[in-house]
C-alpha cells in the first residue's frame, strides 16, 4: 500500500466516522439543535464525496478514451487495444455526470461498476503489454 492509498483510505475512514457520528447523534436523545447541525455535517461531507466522484468518473474515462484513440492511432501496439480502451472508458464519464446529477443511484452503480471493471482490466493487460514489449523484462528500463 502506498502513500496515496493510505492517504485515501484515511480520508474516507475519516469521512464514514463523521457520518456515523452524525447519524448516531440524530437518533440518540441529544439536544434538537445540535442533532441537526451534526445531520448538515454529514450531509455535507456526502455531497463533498459524490461531486468527488463524479469528476473522477468524468476524468478517468476521457483520460482512457483518448488514451485508446492514441492506441488507435499509433502504429507501435495493437489497433484493438485501443477499441478495447475506447469501448471499455466510453461509459465512465456518462456514469459520473449520472453521479452529479442524481447522486449515488441504482442506474448510475449499474453503469459505473461493469464499466469500471472493463476498465481496471483493459489497464492491467495494457500494462503487460507494454512490459513484454519492452523486451528487457524490467519494469525500470
Amino acid at each position: 500500500m502506498d502513500c496515496f492509498e493510505r492517504t485515501e483510505n484515511t480520508f474516507a475512514t475519516a469521512a464514514q466516522a463523521q457520518m456515523e457520528q452524525a447519524i448516531a447523534w440524530t437518533t440518540s436523545g441529544g439536544p434538537a439543535r445540535k442533532r441537526l447541525g451534526a445531520f448538515q455535517s454529514a450531509f455535507a461531507v456526502r455531497q463533498v464525496e459524490i461531486g468527488l466522484a463524479s469528476m473522477l468518473s468524468i476524468v478517468l474515462g476521457a483520460t482512457a478514451t483518448l488514451f485508446g484513440v492514441a492506441l488507435l492511432d499509433g502504429l507501435a501496439y495493437p489497433r484493438w487495444m485501443g477499441a478495447l480502451g475506447i469501448a471499455g472508458s466510453a461509459s465512465t464519464p456518462v456514469s459520473g455526470i449520472l453521479t452529479a446529477y442524481n447522486g449515488f443511484s441504482d442506474v448510475e452503480m449499474a453503469i459505473n461498476m461493469p464499466a469500471s471493471a472493463v476498465l481496471v482490466a483493459w489497464l492491467i493487460a495494457l500494462g503487460v503489454l507494454m512490459w513484454r514489449r519492452d523486451g528487457s523484462g524490467d519494469p525500470a528500463a
